[in-house]
Order: structure tokens, then sequence, then C-alpha cells
């Protein structure tokens, strides 16, 4: 008898942000950000409930020293001179998000169906978001007006852009890693759900026009591709000739739609030192504005919370901004954190070559962009990184078994 899969409140976290974020479009009172925080209050009520708090290992540790110190940087934040609103709003987006998911993806369940809902309710997103992107209704121009913080609901200004509902930076990250999550079930599972899936999260990927995202969406097919033909040997070519050929008709297609679309996506591509150069002195003006370059300025001082309140701020470019607002303190235990992840995860590659995957194309784009701090965006990092943290087996397997059983506990729930 087929055992029944136990449902788990936390692994819909994905769906029930598209539900909230379409009902928006609708029912312009709803405060997404707010009730998205009221979620991950109930998980972190959760975590509390059945004593999942526990710290186990060295990156426990520092994850929870990170935590800790982001919280009593208000302190010296409160010395800026900016509304404590500021700090809350940025509590919110950045930390909440590790309170509650760093300590459900240390949760060591091999039935765990987050990833697999995940994908789904990507889809579902972008399916909705190409509707709204053809037909722009005017309600869904209005809600994408306060979304991105556009002050307008001009029709020109969504034809550039693909937004679908959850804005243009984070449809952009997400649909990279829906392609990530797309070419693990086509290798893992071979269903046809996921040729489709990938076709629509590219195409996705591919109308936001972002850089760090198609860079890290390149990243995410190389990276699938050498684990399935090399490390893991689990596909053949004619995989590899399936993967080439969708990318090339969906180009084609697009293209024929728009004759523009293929000039303006090459160089998209290779506009890479321009991104930096436009960002990079005021990465530099930044930190040097920093009052104290040690503890920081606190969190949340130069992010665009901050944007009604100064001028001076650091929109893009995650890993300075921590220096500004954490200094060398919180940018040391930062890199820390990431760094034992790695080696966590490359010692169980098998079980965690998702969670390393996510967590470099995070970390990538948080290079030229503030995707630290996106609620959306940060839950799925920090899940990723404590899948790293979970109890390691303590059996071990012959390489003929691995293979066997490429089931790993990262995409079980895939098929």
């Amino acid at each position: 008898m087929e055992e029944i899969k136990k449902k788990y409140f936390y692994d819909f976290y994905y769906l029930i942000v598209i539900l909230v974020y379409f009902s928006d479009i609708y029912i312009p009172s709803i405060r997404v950000g707010v009730f998205m925080s009221v979620v991950m209050l109930y998980l972190l009520y959760y975590l509390i409930k059945n004593r999942l708090f526990s710290l186990r290992n060295n990156l426990d540790l520092l994850v929870f020293f990170y935590i800790l110190y982001n919280t009593i940087s208000v302190l010296w934040f409160l010395l800026s001179g900016l509304p404590i609103d500021v700090f809350i709003m940025e509590y919110s987006n950045s930390i909440l998000p590790i309170i509650a998911f760093y300590f459900i993806g240390r949760i060591n369940r091999s039935d765990t169906q987050f990833y697999k809902n995940t994908w789904y309710a990507l889809i579902l997103c972008f399916v909705i978001g190409f509707y709204f992107q053809f037909t722009l209704p005017e309600n869904y121009r209005e809600f994408m007006a306060r979304l991105d913080n556009t002050g307008g609901d001009d029709t020109a200004l969504f034809i550039l852009y693909f937004r679908s509902l959850l804005g243009v930076t984070a449809t952009g990250s997400l649909s990279a890693i829906g392609v990530l999550l797309s070419l693990a079930i086509i290798t893992v599972s071979r269903v046809k759900r996921g040729k489709i899936g990938l076709f629509i999260c590219f195409m996705a990927l591919i109308l936001t026009f972002r850089r760090s995202a198609l860079y890290v969406g390149v990243f995410a097919f190389l990276w699938m591709n050498y684990l399935a033909f090399f490390k893991f040997k689990v596909s053949k070519l004619r995989f590899f000739i399936f993967e080439i050929l969708i990318v090339f008709l969906l180009i084609v297609f697009i293209n024929s739609l728009d004759p523009d679309f293929l000039n303006g996506l090459s160089t998209r591509f290779a506009s890479l030192s321009d991104a930096i150069n436009e960002r990079n002195g005021n990465w530099f003006e930044g930190v040097a504005n920093a009052n104290n370059i040690i503890i920081g300025d606190g969190l949340g001082k130069y992010g665009h919370k901050a944007a009604l309140f100064t001028d001076n701020i650091m929109p893009d470019g995650n890993y300075f901004r921590i220096i500004a607002e954490l200094g060398i303190v919180g940018i040391t235990v930062f890199i820390s954190i990431i760094v034992v992840a790695f080696v966590r995860g490359f010692a169980d590659l098998k079980n965690n070559f998702l969670e390393i995957a996510i967590i470099t194309m995070v970390c990538l784009q948080a290079v030229g962009s503030d995707i630290f701090s996106f609620q959306l965006v940060a839950p799925i990092f920090w899940y990723a990184i404590g899948r790293c943290s979970r109890m390691l087996p303590t059996f071990k397997k012959s390489k003929l078994e691995i293979t066997k059983n490429i089931n790993f506990q990262g995409t079980s729930a895939l098929t």
C-alpha cells in the first residue's frame, strides 16, 4: 500500500504568496508584505511549538548570531535619525525569512514538497502574468505601479519587461530558479510536465530582460547539465539536444513577435561591465559614508525603505550595503554562513545539488541588486541554506547504488 504523504503548511508558502499577490490586484487594500510577514510569524510559532530551534552545529550558531546581530543593530540604527518603521520593514523583509525558513529547511524530511509546490506556484504565477502582460487591464497596471514604485500605470511602462505578479526583479530571480527546478524535474523523473514548466519558466526569464537573472539562468542550465552528464551520468545526449532545441525555438518565436528582441537580448548579455560601472561608484561612496565600518550603521539604514527619508542609500549591491549597515562584523558572519553552507552541501552533493545551485544563484545576483532584502526571494534562499544544515545520513552507499537511486532527498518530491 502506498504511503500517504503528510501535508505541511510551509510547503505551500509560495502558492499562498501568489494567491495573495493576485488578490491584491482586485482588492488594493491588501498589504501583501504585512500579510506574508504574518504567515512567517505563524511559521515561527510552529517552530517554537515543535521545539525546532535547537542549535546543533556550527552553521546553526552562525545563523543564530547573524539574526541576533541584525536585531541588536537597532540600537545604533536609532542614531541615524530615521523612523523606526524603516528598521521594522527591513527586518520583516530580510531577517524574518531567516528565522522562519532557515529552521524550516533544517527539518530532515525525505518527503519534502516545498520545491515541487514552489515550482507549481511559479508556473501559475507566470501563466497569469502572461495573460496580464498581453491584456494590461487597468487594475493590473495600478497594482504593478504600486508594487514596483514606478509612479504611473502607462501601458508603455509594461511593454519592455515582463513583471508577472511579483515585479520585474523578483520575477527574474524566481524564473531563473524555476528553470533550475524544471531541469531537476526533467533529469530526475523525465515527466512531460517538467518540459512544459521549463518552457514557461524560460520564457518568463527571457522576457524580464534582467541581466543578473539571465546570467544565473545560464548557470542553472550549465550546473544541471554538468551533474546529469558528467557527475552522476543519468541523462543521455537526446536530453541535451532537447534543451538546446527548446531554447532555440523559444528565442525564434519571441523574435518573430518582436524583431528587435534578439538584438536587445544580446545587448543585455554583453553589458555586464556596464552594469558594474553604473553601480560601483554608489557602492564605494555608500561604504565611505558609513559612520562605523566595524559594526555598521544599523540594518535598513541604506536600503530601499530609507529612500523616503534620505538620498544616502545603496539600492543595488547587497554586499557593500551589508558592510555599510552591519560593518565588517556583519559581512564576515554572513560570508561565513555561505561558506559553511557550501562545505556542508558539497559534502552530500547528491542530496544538496539544488541547494548549492539556489544559494549560488541568489549570491551572484546580490552583486548588483538588493536581492537578499526581497521578501519574495529570501525564503527559498534561506530554506536552501537550512537544508544544507540538516543532519547528514550516517550510512554510505556505493557509487552504483547512488546512481540507481538518483531520486535525492532534495528532489524526491518532484517526481
